[in-house]
């Protein structure tokens, strides 16, 4: 299927690049403008951008097998030069090539001991937290059993499904569903549900096997790039720095197909829910993460450390202080400042307003105020405290406090 291109996003490029005469043309190259040139190609010839960007993303497996398939070529030629050669003025050609053999001998060895981390969480199980996991597995039920090995709680503000490879080569892959914390506090158990099914359902990619395999390689190579780097290996720096080229040069030529897979996300959250339940789990979204990052960790972060004041601990009272401070017309200035974006480049989440329109909407659909939380009703009682408890330890411990506590912001 073609890759879905917003018609508004679409005409407004195509004038300015019309009117605008060659001094005034940018051409810089960056994401913006890769962008900007790739949309009429990827709009009127749709079949072919994605042929072309698919045939980009194998050129990121070719690479991590050019020292694996040098070294076989090099040693099979090097046997072939020793089995030939039948006098010693051929010898400086065979030591030439057994000297290249070992450079891409250590570089394979090196790749091969190559490793992804996650992020930092607690790891959660089905014993200890029976609930969500059921919630869990009756979604993999439903878009085809894809498989998760480890569900994780961490600090970010999103559901996200880790799809690292097992090894140096991407074939078999270890998916980890990170939660993060602030959004079991922060959702409704439906609304948690829509972000969870939407996980779920974009890394099976059933009815978008392409697109949603385009969507995935975004973080594959820039996870690629990270790990090169961190493992500072000498024989492997000239990777390190493909990958370091590769990866942004992929995205930003990969964007319009990214996003159609972004869009086929949201629409596998109707396959769980009601089109308005699935919409007010989206603009949830947008109201915690404002929310958190607009007034409540810079209240966390901006009181007093001076040991005479006491502290209150972040997580402890989130979803109180949310309930408490954030009000109808917060909720209005956020949802209409996603409404007028336009445009953005830096994330292949398609706009607000794109996003409501593919689904049959027009306008947003509001939540009502959180009463109960997902934490509340996905977690026993012991567990919800011992994270919660683990997750203020942890921000004391970075924040390099060990002071007194109170649990009301002040």
């Amino acid at each position: 299927m073609a890759p879905y291109i917003d018609k508004t996003l679409q005409v407004r490029p195509m004038l300015e690049t019309l009117t605008h005469t060659i001094s005034n043309t940018d051409f810089t190259l960056n994401r913006t403008n890769v962008v900007r040139w790739l949309r009429p190609f990827a709009a009127s010839t749709p079949a072919f951008y994605l042929l072309f960007v698919v045939s980009l993303a194998i050129l990121g497996y070719f690479a991590l097998l050019l020292f694996p398939a040098l070294s076989i070529w090099l040693y099979l030629k090097l046997v072939s030069s020793l089995y030939t050669s039948d006098h010693h003025q051929h010898w400086p050609d065979a030591l030439m090539i057994g000297s290249f053999l070992l450079l891409t001998v250590l570089a394979s060895i090196s790749l091969s001991r190559l490793r992804f981390t996650g992020r930092a969480g607690v790891k959660v199980s089905p014993e200890t937290s029976p609930k969500l996991s059921r919630l869990i597995k009756g979604l993999q039920i439903h878009y085809g059993n894809p498989r998760i090995e480890r569900i994780v709680v961490t600090r970010e503000d999103e559901v996200k499904i880790r799809h690292a490879p097992v090894s140096w080569f991407p074939v078999r892959f270890k998916n980890t569903l990170n939660i993060g914390l602030s959004t079991l506090l922060c959702t409704s158990p439906q609304e948690f549900q829509g972000m969870l099914g939407r996980e779920i359902g974009r890394l099976s990619s059933q009815k978008n096997p392409v697109t949603g395999w385009i969507l995935s390689l975004h973080s594959q190579w820039a996870n690629y790039h990270h790990s090169l780097q961190r493992h500072g290996d000498l024989v492997l720096k000239p990777l390190s720095l493909f990958f370091q080229y590769y990866s942004p040069i992929f995205n930003a030529v990969s964007f319009f197909a990214a996003r159609r897979g972004e869009i086929q996300a949201d629409r596998y959250t109707l396959e769980i829910m009601e089109d308005d339940d699935a919409i007010k789990s989206m603009v949830q979204t947008i109201i915690f993460q404002n929310f958190l990052r607009e007034k409540y960790w810079p209240l966390v972060m901006n009181q007093p450390k001076d040991g005479k004041h006491r502290l209150f601990l972040p997580y402890k009272k989130m979803s109180q202080t949310m309930r408490k401070s954030v009000n109808a017309s917060d909720i209005e200035r956020w949802v209409e400042l996603e409404l007028r974006k336009y445009g953005d480049t830096s994330t292949t989440l398609p706009p607000l307003k794109t996003r409501l329109h593919m689904l049959g909407h027009q306008k947003p659909v509001y939540p009502p105020a959180l009463t109960q939380t997902a934490a509340e009703y996905y977690l026993d009682e012991s567990i919800h405290q011992l994270l919660i408890k683990s997750f203020d330890k942890s921000w004391l411990r970075n924040a390099g406090l060990n002071q007194e506590v109170d649990s009301t912001p002040s």
